[in-house]
């Protein structure tokens, strides 16, 4: 029989809407982590309370009082950043300029339409390359300049 341990405890950094496919976490204490296998479920909560558990395999993260859990992996090297301007979504060719100079271009072709202006932006290393997440709204990108 293996026994959790709990590897860390403390809140999300900003709002929490459940788990996804790629979903990032990002912690209080300014690490990342990958949600590793895809699972769906929502539930919103602002600076959840969280917990990174090991159960002896991968660690896993759940929110505090919830039995509903997923494998993570910690991300290194996240960018952090705010779109220039407007963000209209992902339209296949999409290239979005960030406020620390660097410019972005959508890989892979995907659809999805949603407005925000000068949004802040996440850009991590997942399986299929670097994704770009603007608020929920994720597309694999690759850097121009």
């Amino acid at each position: 029989m293996q026994y959790e341990r709990v590897l860390w405890r403390g809140q999300l950094d900003g709002e929490f809407s459940g788990f996804d496919e790629d979903a990032v976490f990002k912690l209080a204490d300014g690490t990342f982590w990958l949600q590793a296998e895809y699972y769906y479920w929502y539930f919103y909560a602002y600076r959840a309370a969280v917990e990174i558990f090991s159960d002896g395999g991968m660690p896993r993260l759940r929110v505090a009082g919830q039995s509903i859990s997923v494998p993570v992996r910690q991300l290194h090297g996240v960018i952090e950043s705010r779109i220039a301007g407007e963000f209209h979504g992902w339209e296949g060719d999409s290239e979005y300029e960030l406020t620390n100079g660097q410019v972005w271009r959508q890989a892979r072709y995907k659809y999805s339409y949603k407005y925000k202006y000068r949004p802040e932006v996440t850009i991590y290393d997942a399986s299929g390359g670097k994704v770009m997440d603007v608020d929920g709204c994720r597309a694999v990108v690759r850097r121009i300049r």
